[in-house]
């Protein structure tokens, strides 16, 4: 009975909105949205799209509309909209950003790119789109492109040191040791205390073969930050190597107590176990 009166009450509701227009609708529609109410804000704008179809505020309902599909789940919905909004302004960037990122967690890259290039010849100097294109690239080894992408990056904001990590790390993916080693050093100078750029450099190093200099990179990234239990594990994998079994017990033992998945450390243990 309570369902029912809920059921009753809300169309009671949505039908007194549709009779004082499509303004109302939208606005209330978006104020649902803005409250994280998103399944009546799906409702709510989808009857404000079908009472004024061309209202060209649709770009807007679409795209809200689209936000509100993404966020309950409903990826192909929310790229659909997000469509729908494009065809009332193509020229949006920010529409093409939204819907590429649902392409992107939806592991639709080809059509992610196809956005983040769109975006880059409408707003050349994107450097979320570049950031990304070039991520998109270097994952399919079109390393080339991938690095032009990064480099314009940084012509454009030299700070932006999470664009020269990432090339630093495609330049080890692609061979170029060197030139990965010379920014991870350019990095740790320019910011001492940052963990992460320690943890990256050791994880370089290890995958070179030097388990010593990974050993000290990964030591003092916990000594930054000694609560990350993913440094530990980091750690007991370089003692492994250097067959110091006890050590990386010991460092699994404090990933574990950090809150890491047991589970996934236990292939770890075993090895510490073997003989």
């Amino acid at each position: 009975m309570k369902r029912l009166y809920t059921t009753i009450l809300s169309l009671t509701l949505f039908t007194a909105l549709w009779a004082q227009g499509y303004d109302l609708l939208f606005e209330t529609g978006t104020q649902h949205l803005r409250s994280g109410q998103y399944q009546q804000a799906i409702s709510i704008l989808q009857q404000a799209i079908a009472l004024e179809p061309d209202n060209k505020l649709n770009e807007y309902a679409y795209s809200n509309l689209a936000y509100a599909q993404w966020n309950r789940g409903y990826s192909n919905d929310a790229i659909a909209s997000y469509t729908h909004a494009l065809g009332f302004n193509p020229q949006s960037t920010a529409i093409l950003l939204q819907r590429a990122r649902v392409y992107m967690e939806s592991e639709k890259p080809d059509s992610a790119l196809a956005d983040y290039s769109r975006t880059l010849d409408i707003d050349p100097r994107n450097t979320h789109a570049l950031f990304m294109r070039a991520y998109i690239y270097g994952s399919r080894q079109e390393y080339t492109k991938a690095y032009a992408d990064y480099n314009r990056l940084l012509s454009i904001e030299p700070g932006n040191d999470q664009a020269r990590l990432s090339l630093a790390l495609l330049y080890h993916k692609a061979g170029r040791l060197n030139e990965s080693l010379m920014l991870m050093g350019m990095l740790i100078d320019s910011s001492p205390d940052n963990a992460e750029y320690y943890y990256a450099r050791s994880n370089i190093e290890s995958a070179e073969g030097q388990t010593e200099l990974a050993l000290m990179d990964i030591e003092r990234a916990i000594e930054l930050a000694p609560g990350t239990a993913g440094y530990q594990v980091a750690l007991a994998r370089l003692q492994m190597k250097r067959n110091r079994k006890a050590e990386a017990r010991k460092a699994l033992d404090k990933a574990a107590s950090l809150g890491y998945d047991i589970e996934e450390l236990m292939p770890l243990y075993r090895e510490t176990a073997s003989k």
